[in-house]
């Protein structure tokens, strides 16, 4: 059986433009395998750059970190990270992938606390690029390995992350430059975002996935629509590479596969 990994990377893959400037963060397993697969077979023409500070490197196989040496065996050039917020900045950035601990129906996301903000249950690690980076980038894609309730909520704690902010127009009308959020690949499914209400939409179901298993798992209303498709699988060509460059199962970490589950 294909593992639910190998279609979030192939699903995330999909969404890198040919041509265009994207960047991988840290702790990022998925993300890094969808961009090399990008590379290889959908997008040749885009350019990767890691936070391993390499822009497309001819990885052999990938490593457990994002920054390990291994993401800079023959680049096409090394360069900072910081010339990547550069490049968003001056409206270059295509796109960036990104976690987070909670999103909201509006794609806003929360890396920062659970909780009240002065007295918070948990503090979390922080914002590092998204804060930045969500508001200028041309878009942002999300991606989540176990979604619950508990973290697609209606209302994120803190934003740290922007998305379409409170929905509708207000993204537009506000300060921020970037498109905001296109899609959300969880281990369950994909989402998108209605184009007028901007509310999260059910745009694909991962195989053996229930309509009921997303609703169970998501702590708001999401807009689905009539005949939602299934999220298409990597053709046996991707599916060899993705494991040929990830023996040790790498994009697999933390990764819930629910089909998995003993009933």
């Amino acid at each position: 059986m294909i593992h639910i990994a190998d279609i979030m990377a192939y699903s995330l893959a999909k969404e890198i433009k040919n041509g265009e400037i994207f960047l991988q963060g840290l702790s990022s397993p998925l993300p890094m395998l969808a961009a090399h697969i990008a590379k290889k077979f959908l997008a040749p023409d885009a350019t990767y750059i890691n936070v391993a500070d390499s822009i497309d490197p001819d990885t052999q196989k990938l490593p457990a970190s994002t920054a390990d040496v291994l993401l800079t065996h023959r680049p096409v050039a090394f360069s900072d990270l910081y010339s990547a917020f550069d490049l968003a900045q001056r409206g270059k950035l295509g796109m960036i992938f990104l976690g987070a601990a909670q999103v909201d129906k509006y794609g806003n996301t929360n890396l920062s606390v659970i909780g009240d903000y002065h007295k918070p249950k948990v503090r979390l690690p922080g914002g590092a690029a998204s804060s930045f980076l969500c508001a200028i980038a041309q878009r942002t894609v999300l991606w989540l390995t176990n979604q619950s309730n508990k973290i697609f909520v209606d209302k994120v704690d803190f934003i740290t992350g922007q998305g379409y902010l409170s929905g509708g127009d207000s993204r537009k009308n506000s300060c921020l430059s970037g498109a905001g959020p296109a899609k959300i690949v969880t281990n369950l499914a994909v989402y998108d975002f209605e184009p007028v209400t901007k509310n999260m939409r059910l745009f694909s179901l991962h195989p053996g996935v229930s309509i009921e298993k997303v609703k169970e798992n998501t702590g708001f209303e999401l807009i689905i629509g009539q005949n939602i498709p299934i999220t298409e699988e990597p053709p046996a060509e991707i599916l060899e590479f993705i494991n040929k460059i990830d023996p040790d199962g790498v994009r697999k970490s933390g990764v819930n596969d629910i089909r998995l589950e003993k009933h």
